[in-house]
């Protein structure tokens, strides 16, 4: 298995691990772009960093909503005119490992992590074999990323990559849900729901903490906490 990559079913039953798999484009040049469309717009656009804000819709395919056709080209371009901006060589290597050119995007991934960049990592473990892709997560977990805490705690759990230990798994999925991840909130509420992994049935703080991922804004969170207050008034006798 060549990454290692929580992709999370949420208040359902199981939590899964899949490979990484990209989507493809009908190709587009630059010179369609709308004139007023700068190289550097575009390779935001398009190339935006799925490990920011609440993380990607699949933890299992975080590079499958790039357009690696637009976004290649853009952000090269993007590169050149602004040597010293990092997010464009970040964005650069995103594009390129949706397109599955992972040889171009190492080399970029390798500069970015040389400086301490947690997003390159969790990239970069995205590609790598288990043991090499936990050691990642792990390096960006210390650093305080709060994805990184999320997804090594989940190879703690699992065992994946890094010598299974439930309970230090627990603990840095609820370090990673302090620190401000939606979906590590998301993680420990299912295991609240279900009693699981040692937390405790314990409903009102599985609803508490989905409460605070739909507060912060996670649509996942809010669309879970609409179909739990749905259920609970469809439960509700009539006066």
């Amino acid at each position: 298995m060549r990454c290692v990559a929580a992709a999370l079913v949420l208040l359902g039953s199981a939590i899964v691990l899949q490979p990484v798999t990209g989507l493809s484009a009908a190709p587009l040049d630059l010179d369609t772009v709308a004139p007023e469309q700068t190289p550097e717009q575009l390779c935001d656009r398009v190339a935006a960093d799925p490990f920011s804000g609440f993380g990607p819709d699949e933890w299992g395919r975080p590079f499958q909503t790039i357009d690696s056709y637009r976004a290649i080209p853009a952000c090269i371009e993007a590169m050149k005119l602004h040597p010293d901006e990092r997010r464009f060589v970040l964005e650069a290597a995103l594009a390129y490992l949706a397109g599955k050119k992972n040889e171009e995007a190492k080399p970029l991934l390798d500069r970015l992590i040389g400086e301490g960049n947690g997003s390159a990592m969790l990239a970069l473990a995205y590609i790598s074999p288990e043991g090499e892709a936990a050691g990642l997560m792990q390096k960006a977990a210390e650093r305080g990323d709060p994805s990184a805490m999320m997804l090594f705690g989940m190879a703690q759990l699992t065992g994946k990559g890094v010598q299974k230990n439930e309970i230090d798994g627990i603990r840095m999925i609820r370090r990673a849900a302090e620190a401000g991840s939606t979906r590590a909130m998301l993680i420990l509420g299912h295991f609240y729901k279900d009693g699981s992994y040692g937390v405790g049935f314990n409903p009102e703080e599985a609803k508490r903490l989905i409460g605070e991922a739909a507060k912060r804004g996670d649509p996942a969170a809010q669309n879970i906490l609409a179909s739990l207050e749905d259920g609970s008034a469809s439960e509700t006798p009539e006066q």
